[in-house]
């Protein structure tokens, strides 16, 4: 007789889809919500940090640049101011006597004033631009104390206007010529280019100045 054995029965293999734990969300959520929030107030903080130093510098160079302008008056820096209206004059040469009252105001200054003179008088009043001030500002302060020991060569006039660069070759030429000034000869023609170019470079550097006080951009913050 034949024993015959049941086969047990096949169990279910359905799978149960896990349902995460809730409370693990939470906690998983707020920790990333966190992190998050973290970040966001750095950036934000750093953001606000660099926008208060960049006012601060703003400020500070506003200060400087107006001291400057204010330094031009007669009355504070009279070499400056005279070197600033013989640059005025040279504008406007036409007649013998404008020739010879040119000629004469610059043999003046440099009686009064001697190039050294000039040259501490410059770099005090230049040295809060070039703290301050952008690289233009302090670019251009370099330049006036490189025309006063006679370097111009050494400077990029293809940074400045047209109409710079063309007073730059035309004084330059008449100086090459040896052509001399009004009746009477009194200065070298070395000393009457660098009183004209520091005074065409002096005011260069204060249109500049107007320029970035009123006009300020974010990339010279």
């Amino acid at each position: 007789m034949v024993q015959i054995t049941a086969k047990p029965a096949m169990k279910d293999k359905t799978k149960v889809a896990v349902t995460p734990n809730p409370n693990v969300m939470a906690v998983f959520t707020a920790v990333l919500a966190g992190i998050f929030s973290i970040i966001g107030i750095y950036y934000t903080a750093d953001f606000q940090v660099r926008e208060a130093i960049a006012q601060k510098q703003f400020e500070y160079r506003v200060l400087a640049y107006t001291a400057f302008i204010e330094k031009t008056d007669h009355t504070k820096a009279p070499a400056m101011s005279q070197i600033l209206a013989i640059g005025s004059m040279a504008d406007h040469l036409t007649t013998d006597g404008e020739i010879q009252e040119f000629e004469d105001r610059v043999s003046r200054l440099l009686k009064k004033h001697s190039a050294q003179d000039i040259y501490w008088q410059l770099n005090a009043d230049l040295n809060s631009l070039r703290l301050h001030g952008t690289p233009r500002v302090a670019e251009i302060c370099d330049d006036i104390l490189k025309s006063l020991f006679l370097r111009d060569h050494e400077i990029i006039w293809s940074k400045y206007p047209a109409d710079l660069v063309s007073e730059n070759d035309r004084w330059n030429a008449a100086q090459d010529k040896g052509q001399a000034y009004g009746w009477t000869e009194r200065v070298s023609s070395d000393e009457r280019l660098m009183i004209v170019m520091i005074s065409k470079l002096t005011q260069a550097l204060i249109t500049q100045l107007h320029k970035e006080i009123h006009n300020p951009r974010p990339n010279i913050l």
